[in-house]
């Protein structure tokens, strides 16, 4: 299989190869033809040139049917006018001539196929892309498991809690006006306090609590092995620690604003939420609107 793969990545390369090397032949033809045309033919020939180009511009931008319209049309008004000449003055085409009646479909022809192999790379690119960020677990600016790894956990952790009965409870921590903070500290300022509100937080948890960073904006979640007054205890941990005076660092503290949260939380019940892990963490989203 993998062999396979190497194979067709190597032919795929050959191809784009191909393309660019007689996308360059082209280019470099068609500008010597013009340069070393007769006098008489030079402004003839420009012209077919700029229109071939204006051909490959569009193949260029991926808009391959108009690409082969223009050149199409372009060599039927080329070969209609020829053809008028010959029929009404005797006027019989030149051998260089002949030239712009294949040309500009094989320069257009090139630049379709370097293009083409290109937009597969990045499709390819973006595809690996969205893989890679569907592995990841952790989140690059607290270090914490991020939103798909809490999904994984509470899964597992809510049927356990079902089966032998244990306290479980969910809950979700909101950086209150976030947007605001945002425009008066600036973005830098922003990440090291939420950066220093996961440290606050991981600090007063249990070895065996879980916290993770949810999402852009700051949010944390945190798998509790207690029920809801247990919750409330530590939502009040939380709260001091933020409050003390070296919570925060130097950075934030010359800043005058006030740094708050939101708490919700409710303790899992398998009969209300079932295995429905989206659901409960919704709802437990929905307790924060209650905290004020």
């Amino acid at each position: 299989m993998k062999n396979k793969k190497d194979s067709h990545n190597k032919s795929g390369y050959v191809q784009q190869d191909i393309g660019l090397l007689l996308l360059l032949v082209g280019l470099f033809t068609g500008i010597m033809i013009v340069v070393n045309s007769p006098v008489s033919m030079k402004l003839e020939f420009t012209i077919m040139l700029l229109i071939t180009f204006v051909g490959m511009l569009f193949a260029a931008y991926r808009i391959e049917v108009t690409a082969v319209i223009c050149v199409g049309v372009q060599i039927m008004i080329y070969t209609a006018y020829k053809l008028f000449l010959y029929y009404n003055n005797g006027i019989l085409m030149k051998p260089l001539q002949y030239v712009w009646i294949f040309y500009p479909m094989l320069a257009v022809g090139a630049m379709i196929l370097f293009i083409n192999r290109t937009s597969k790379l990045e499709i390819e690119n973006e595809m690996l892309k969205s893989q890679v960020n569907k592995l990841v677990l952790i989140d690059p600016l607290t270090g914490l498991y991020n939103l798909k790894s809490l999904y994984l956990d509470l899964q597992g952790q809510i049927a356990l809690a079902a089966r032998r009965e244990m306290d479980t409870t969910l809950m979700i921590i909101s950086l209150r006006y976030e947007a605001e903070l945002l425009k008066v500290i600036g973005k830098s300022s922003l990440d090291i306090l939420k950066q220093r509100i996961a440290t606050i937080v991981q600090d007063i948890l249990r070895i065996e609590d879980r916290v993770y960073a949810i999402d852009d904006r700051g949010s944390l979640a945190i798998i509790l092995y207690c029920n809801g007054e247990g919750a409330e205890v530590v939502k009040r941990r939380i709260k001091n620690n933020l409050l003390a005076s070296d919570a925060m660092p130097e950075i934030i503290k010359d800043k005058v604003i006030k740094i708050d949260l939101q708490f919700g939380y409710l303790q899992y019940s398998p009969e209300i939420f079932g295995k429905d892990v989206i659901g409960y963490k919704q709802r437990v989203e929905n307790e924060l609107q209650y905290d004020v």
